[in-house]
């Protein structure tokens, strides 16, 4: 069955004007009413003024951010931020919840920080009849409640290693619980800056060659490299020292402090690029693992950025790396860890896969609810 396609400004009304909107520098810490901006955090901050709260006779709405494209579904009593926000409220052929899956389907340009707005009054939207809204969005709702689960379990997986780190180690920094502190130099073998800029050249760099790893490629303690950033083997060849071995840490130097990950048996091989720089862990005296979750910690990342040289961009050398003091428990006490953790990554890959297949299944169900036609036939459990 085809659906009809609406005029978005035929079945939308532009809530916005009327309402009193509040300034960042009045947002409270915690108060009796939610502010709703067009940041990425559902709530902003917080009021005491019912002054600013939008008419509840409106309620539910959708929150579309003109500047970010922020899109929420609100319906308990809020106030709206000062800047860029759009308080939409469908008319009655239209339900609001239907309206805010529709949005956050819908392909909106992205325009950079100018505003919006203006290609949302360009959409057409499908639209079925209220009752078959009313169950495409239950549908929605709980795929999406589903994705959210996953994503919270992994949270909390990573809030569980940060819980145990301290538990057995304590602040790296204050360290209460006494550890022996050494410099991070008698701790490593080599401590290796990558190549100067000097010894590449713009002719050095092909695509599909050999991965060059800069502070951009190191994510979430991972390294993913950009394939389209590689060298020659002929250069490669020349780099002999800046080649990464299995169990090296790889730091950033360069900007935001504190992004490291270890070399595994996927990225051996491959080059430390001229803004980062390799340690490699004497491996009787740390775990790989164990100083890579210390360099990356906040207490460290604080250190770094206070020590860091340079006046338009923090920047680290081999002095100032190899001087950090970092505690030293034993090498068994950090294995022990490392066991944790590995059980833990092994639950967060586990948890990730399953997110990804729901995520399929999200966008699966969006694309069938929104291309057109009705899904009568789909249900939920179908997908599953």
């Amino acid at each position: 069955m085809t659906l009809r396609l609406k005029k978005f400004t035929d079945i939308v009304q532009d809530k916005s004007g009327g309402n009193k909107k509040l300034p960042q520098e009045l947002f409270l810490l915690d108060g009796q009413y939610p502010v709703v901006d067009q940041g990425k955090k559902f709530i902003a901050g917080y009021i005491n003024d019912q002054e600013y709260l939008v008419k509840s006779t409106d309620l539910p709405v959708v929150i579309f951010g003109d500047h970010t494209k922020a899109i929420k579904f609100v319906d308990f009593p809020f106030a709206m931020g000062a800047d860029g926000v759009k308080v939409l409220k469908p008319k009655d052929d239209c339900d609001p919840k239907y309206l805010y899956h529709y949005l956050r389907y819908a392909k909106i340009p992205d325009a950079g920080y100018s505003r919006h707005f203006k290609f949302l009054k360009e959409l057409e939207i499908p639209l079925p009849p209220l009752e078959e809204q009313r169950r495409i969005t239950s549908i929605l709702d709980q795929a999406d409640e589903l994705r959210q689960k996953r994503q919270q379990a992994i949270e909390k997986l990573d809030q569980l290693l940060q819980a145990t780190f301290i538990d057995m180690f304590g602040d790296p920094v204050s360290n209460p619980k006494g550890f022996e502190v050494k410099k991070l130099s008698e701790q490593v073998d080599l401590i290796q800056i990558g190549p100067f800029g000097t010894q590449l050249h713009q002719e050095d760099y092909i695509e599909n060659g050999i991965p060059l790893i800069n502070p951009s490629h190191i994510k979430n303690g991972k390294i993913i490299p950009n394939h389209k950033l590689t060298v020659s083997q002929s250069k490669y060849e020349e780099l002999t020292q800046y080649h990464l071995r299995l169990n090296d840490v790889l730091l950033g130097r360069r900007g935001e402090m504190g992004r490291c990950a270890v070399v595994t048996q996927n990225e051996v091989g491959w080059l430390c690029g001229t803004g980062s720089l390799f340690l490699r862990p004497n491996l009787e005296k740390i775990n790989p693992f164990f100083l890579e979750l210390l360099l990356s910690s906040d207490s460290i990342k604080r250190y770094l950025e206070n020590v860091s040289q340079g006046q338009t961009m923090a920047n680290l050398n081999k002095t100032i790396v190899g001087t950090i003091p970092l505690i030293s428990p034993s090498i068994e006490i950090q294995n022990k860890f490392f066991l944790i953790a590995e059980k833990i990554d092994k639950m967060k890959t586990e948890l990730k896969s399953a997110k990804n297949q729901v995520n399929n299944l999200f966008e699966s169900l969006q694309n069938q609810a929104f291309n057109g036609t009705s899904f009568e036939n789909l249900r939920y459990k179908d997908s599953l």
